[in-house]
């Protein structure tokens, strides 16, 4: 069953289109379940070698683009902006645009109600092949937990085994989490493996490395969690900050943590520790919020666009130089006490 079968459709054509002017030479993914299955599924699919874009990188800044100047590249879960890569370029994306390449090809599933995962967009647009139905999946259960109101997930959940997805993705997840950052452990393991079973059974490599890292970023996030929120003058209630030091990427984590308590607000949480010079924060909203509107609206002077207030209305963040985020704070009406 396809969430979306008419946009699926387009989805495979779109693809297959720019498939005739050549297979890709590389494909850059995020290193999350998300972008990970999606990584996992088009290298597959297409042979092509892939790149990872993990901590302190953007694929549409100057460094990373000007790497891949020659390339033919899928560029997957990693956002879309006004700007084109590489000589030849096809964007598998879900979050809020902030803008659109000229020449590429683009399937995109803003709009789309419930929006899909790039996992999801990526295996639509490889013909959804039955054999990496799991694949989808994953990388779906990691953007949108269970609930998501995908139609994939249900058959994925009974073929595969709920259990072994929810473990899967929540191994695979943890070495970006990680003080390492790295996450090609986990996707050496999706690119072996033949299901979630089969990745589960240390056949592979990758599988004791992400364990490793699970077990780091947890004793990282119980540290977190015992952070207070802070409430500023300009929105009272209604926005929280929570500041942590770790170079554990735990801040996303943290954010969703609280929001689910401070029922009603929205909540960054800022990492000091993250990224040297540096504030890293992630925002998580409830229903109806905006983030990526929100911070547009207090953007600070020295925020660069690519790094800042991206992502999904409801889960979105960046990372600013220190002196920036003072100046957020600020204006946000929050004291010395969430400054640099």
């Amino acid at each position: 069953m396809i969430t979306h079968p008419d946009f699926a459709a387009r989805a495979a054509r779109t693809f297959g289109d720019f498939l005739e002017g050549g297979a890709p030479s590389l494909i850059l993914s995020h290193d999350d379940a998300d972008g990970l299955s999606s990584a996992a599924l088009l290298g597959r699919g297409t042979g092509a070698p892939v790149r990872l874009v993990g901590r302190g990188l953007n694929a549409w800044t100057d460094p990373v683009a000007e790497e891949v100047a020659g390339e033919a590249l899928v560029v997957a879960d990693l956002g879309m902006r006004d700007r084109m890569l590489g000589r030849r370029l096809c964007v598998i994306d879900h979050h809020v645009p902030a803008g659109r390449p000229e020449g590429a090809a683009m399937i995109h599933g803003e709009g789309l109600d419930p929006v899909p995962s790039a996992s999801l967009l990526a295996w639509w647009a490889l013909g959804a092949p039955e054999d990496r139905l799991w694949l989808a999946a994953l990388g779906c259960m990691g953007d949108y937990g269970d609930k998501g109101g995908h139609a994939e997930v249900a058959p994925a959940k009974k073929r595969y085994g709920a259990g072994k997805l929810r473990e899967l993705t929540s191994l695979v997840n943890a070495p970006r989490r990680s003080a390492a950052g790295d996450g090609a452990p986990a996707l050496a393991l999706l690119a072996a493996a033949e299901d979630p079973a089969d990745a589960l059974s240390g056949r592979h490599p990758g599988l004791a490395e992400c364990e490793g890292a699970r077990e780091e970023v947890k004793a990282a996030a119980a540290e977190a969690r015992r952070a207070p929120p802070r409430f500023g003058a300009r929105y009272g209630g209604d926005l929280a900050v929570v500041r942590i030091d770790t170079p554990c990427q735990v801040h996303p984590l943290t954010a969703q943590s609280w929001v689910g308590r401070l029922r009603g607000a929205t909540v960054l949480c800022a990492n000091f520790g993250f990224l040297p010079g540096m504030v890293s924060f992630s925002g998580r909203a409830p229903e109806g919020g905006d983030i990526p509107a929100l911070l547009a609206r207090h953007r600070p002077e020295g925020a660069d666009p690519a790094l800042y207030g991206n992502g999904h209305r409801r889960a979105a963040g960046g990372t600013l130089p220190r002196a920036a985020w003072n100046a957020l704070m600020g204006d946000l009406g929050f004291g010395p006490e969430l400054r640099a």
